[in-house]
């Protein structure tokens, strides 16, 4: 088994999936993250990108002996975050555990949200259906540790509320932070405004990661026009990331208007300003079907 945490991009799409010609490279599929550790397997949201990698799960376990345990973090219930989970095999089959770990939720429990969405006036199939052994956890900022893995959470700034996640292991961690509005906590050079709780705390979370995976869905000038809505410009993120430390970073959740060239074109633009800035961090934008070693 590698001691390696490797980590692959199965949707990086945000907001709505985008299926089509013009989104072929960096994908259409909304967010879905897996993190593999030995013989653990962690995933990050699921959205419409957790079929594919429910498909591959079916493959390559199903003729295991035993129960195949799978934990599945949920960043937050907005539709294009858990509108995968109905399409994912595993969690309708009894050869796998599936324990969806996401935060107490505002209005309702994590489980009456996750049985809505599967409720007959949307979805044909209930969740009752499920035949996996399924467990729903509602999880606070209290550490949690899976084997060997250890799995701290801090609260990110977006509508209706979201969960970072940090998984750490080996002296390596990789942070899955989507859906965060860094540009009301930060200016455009990455520097905390107005002593901001959260952002400070989100600040320390991601001091030093070794891969961040982060909101970057807007470039500044769209920004200025859906303030509020929940998600970072790239600029903002990016410099706030640099002063964190932060040695790889994924940029994340792709609004469903960047097309392929759209990315192609920006990513090149921040590689240049980049490349020589100190100190040294390696930026590329998340596409389907990556996996990294970390």
């Amino acid at each position: 088994m590698s001691n390696s945490l490797l980590v692959t991009f199965w949707g990086t799409r945000g907001s709505i999936a985008t299926p089509g010609r013009s989104t072929e490279k960096y994908g259409g599929n909304t967010s879905c993250i897996s993190v593999q550790y030995k013989d653990q397997y962690f995933i990050m949201d699921a959205g419409t990108g957790i079929r594919p990698l429910g498909i591959e799960i079916m493959r390559d376990h199903m003729l295991e002996e035993g129960k195949y345990d799978i934990s599945l973090f949920l960043s937050h219930t907005h539709w294009d975050h858990i509108q995968g989970l109905p399409f994912f095999q595993p969690a309708y089959h009894p050869s796998f555990g599936l324990t969806i770990y996401g935060a107490k939720q505002k209005d309702d429990n994590l489980e009456n949200l996750l049985i809505g969405q599967m409720h007959s006036n949307y979805f044909p199939v209930p969740m009752s259906a499920l035949g996996s052994d399924l467990s729903i956890v509602e999880i606070d900022e209290n550490e949690l540790t899976i084997g060997e893995v250890k799995i701290s959470t801090t609260e990110l700034n977006h509508p209706g509320g979201a969960t970072a996640f940090k998984l750490s292991v080996d002296g390596k961690s990789v942070i899955y932070a989507t859906d965060n509005e860094l540009n009301s906590q930060f200016d455009l050079e990455g520097n905390l405004m107005n002593e901001d709780v959260m952002g400070k705390k989100f600040f320390e979370f991601i001091k030093d990661a070794d891969l961040l995976i982060a909101d970057g869905e807007y470039t500044q000038d769209e920004y200025e026009t859906k303030v509020g809505w929940g998600h970072s410009s790239m600029p903002v993120l990016i410099n706030t990331s640099q002063k964190a430390g932060v040695k790889q970073l994924a940029v994340h959740h792709h609004d469903p208007m960047h097309t392929d060239n759209f990315i192609d074109g920006i990513s090149t633009d921040f590689l240049k300003k980049y490349q020589d800035s100190e100190p040294r961090m390696d930026i590329f934008w998340a596409r389907e079907g990556l996996t990294l070693a970390i």
